[in-house]
């Protein structure tokens, strides 16, 4: 039988159970809570700021409060890291889950997220784009650093989108380049009649 996480909130007791899912955008974990089959909330937050490691999530404490925390320890679903990132107004702490205890609730998407965190070297996350044009989404492996130069760079940091992914090719980088945001076949489709007539 799937173990339950027990909590207190909006001021009654309550048995939620927990699906496993990914984020679209850095391939991060995802978890959703239910109640009696009925969505109840998100337990985790993407924050783009951070990346957080194998079976670590950040905590949704601003819907959830502190409490969530202690209760996760006392069902076993894991432990605090100790580590947190701020985003707006909101201090997230980061929650290292037991991957044993996660496997209890094993599907196609956690599975898929397993897979993707084997492929990924201790310096590395997933940072995910779609093409503005097609709308297609591509994944990419890149440095953390990088991906927080990316984050400093849409924010308004005044870097050359080359040095932020020195190794990727010119039409990689065209997807993450401010003002362009496509991929290489529609830039192709959209600019070689101009390219033609030269």
């Amino acid at each position: 039988m799937k173990r339950v996480l027990k909590v207190r909130l909006y001021g009654k007791m309550r048995k939620l159970e927990i699906e496993l899912n990914y984020y679209q955008y850095n391939r991060t974990l995802y978890i959703g809570l239910y109640e009696k089959g009925e969505e109840f909330d998100s337990l985790t937050c993407n924050l783009p700021d951070a990346a957080p490691g194998r079976n670590c999530a950040y905590i949704n404490v601003n819907h959830l409060g502190e409490d969530i925390l202690e209760d996760l320890e006392e069902c076993g679903f894991g432990k605090r890291t100790n580590r947190i990132c701020r985003s707006g107004f909101v201090s997230y702490p980061e929650f290292q889950f037991d991957e044993e205890v996660l496997r209890e609730f094993m599907n196609e998407e956690y599975r898929q997220y397993l897979v993707w965190q084997d492929a990924l070297k201790e310096d590395e996350q997933y940072l995910s784009v779609s093409c503005r044009i097609c709308r297609e989404v591509h994944h990419f492996i890149v440095k953390k650093s990088e991906a927080q130069k990316y984050q400093e760079y849409r924010d308004g940091a005044r870097y050359l989108i080359q040095d932020i992914f020195p190794n990727m090719s010119p039409e990689e980088r065209g997807l993450f380049a401010q003002g362009q945001n496509m991929c290489g076949k529609c830039f192709k489709k959209m600019f070689m009649p101009y390219l033609d007539e030269e």
